[in-house]
């Protein structure tokens, strides 16, 4: 029997000890992405034979999923375990969030039985933290226009400061402004966005954040949060910007990057969810890596 539990702060050792050793670069993969959303899908955790194991249910539907396991060892026996929990909670066992990377070993595995397949919509956008911070190349020319257009309009006024203890307030405060102004309160995907944000703000300085704050004439008009979750990549959990104000959304981009994310090679800035306006926008970034995320299709399912 697997003894699952809700994820808190003291589990982000134990977490990163095993998604450090693959690196994925998945956000669900992320410790900050699985503590701050963990009320919004229910995610729980428990180890297993030299694997992390993570079960949660999906968002609006709460159909229980699983995560692929994370680690080392005998991968068809975490996979057994994981069906088996399935079965004595009488729920349909599917598999999510399979790396690219690592389908191969889950063919594998339990390829006999199950094949695999992946959404747009769920894909994360993997970029070049080198082409955020510069935007060169003609691909990203109006990138650099709009960060050029706000810098002639706001000469002198604007200003980027990174957030910290002394400043988290200030981001909690336009973050609540922020979703009077978009009716968190009546979308439960706002809400369940505003939930992760204030655990993330709440807990800044145990999950490790960087954070930055884009002001105009002295008052905030945008912020970003995130985390280095390998060595090499860098994930952006939240971002939000005044959309009224030409290139607020560009500058806060590049200003976070520029500050955080030389040491790493990719920035994560994770999924569109197949909303158009979201998608368009990461896509206009061209991202370098779509990072695949696949799942388990029963073969007799497959056939209907």
């Amino acid at each position: 029997m697997l003894s699952f539990h809700r994820i808190t702060p003291a589990d982000k050792e134990t977490v990163e000890r095993y998604t450090s050793s693959v690196s994925t670069m998945l956000c669900e993969h992320c410790f900050t992405d699985l503590y701050i959303w963990e009320d919004h899908y229910n995610t729980e955790m428990c180890e297993y034979n030299g694997f992390l194991l993570i079960r949660c249910v999906t968002f609006p539907e709460k159909k229980p999923v699983y995560l692929a396991p994370i680690g080392h060892g005998n991968l068809k026996a975490a996979i057994d375990a994981l069906r088996q929990d399935a079965a004595s909670r009488r729920v349909p066992f599917q598999m999510i969030s399979i790396p690219e990377a690592l389908l191969p070993e889950f063919e594998q595995a339990i390829g006999d039985e199950y094949t695999f397949d992946w959404s747009e919509d769920s894909a994360d956008y993997i970029y070049l933290s080198e082409k955020l911070s510069t935007l060169s190349g003609k691909k990203l020319q109006s990138k650099r226009n709009m960060i050029n257009r706000f810098r002639a309009a706001h000469d002198g006024r604007w200003e980027y400061r990174d957030i910290s203890p002394d400043n988290v307030d200030v981001a909690r405060a336009y973050h609540e402004k922020w979703c009077r102004a978009h009716g968190c309160a009546r979308d439960h995907s706002f809400l369940g966005e505003a939930c992760a944000v204030r655990r993330a703000l709440d807990h800044f300085e145990e999950l490790n954040l960087r954070g930055g704050l884009l002001y105009l004439d002295g008052a905030v008009i945008a912020y970003t949060l995130g985390c280095r979750a390998w060595d090499d990549v860098y994930v952006v959990q939240i971002e939000k910007a005044e959309s009224e104000i030409d290139g607020a959304y560009q500058m806060i981009n590049q200003q976070f990057v520029l500050a955080n994310c030389q040491e790493v090679r990719y920035v994560n800035r994770e999924e569109d969810l197949g909303l158009p306006g979201l998608r368009k926008a990461k896509q206009s970034y061209h991202p370098e890596i779509l990072g695949k995320k696949f799942f388990t299709v029963p073969r007799a399912e497959e056939k209907k």
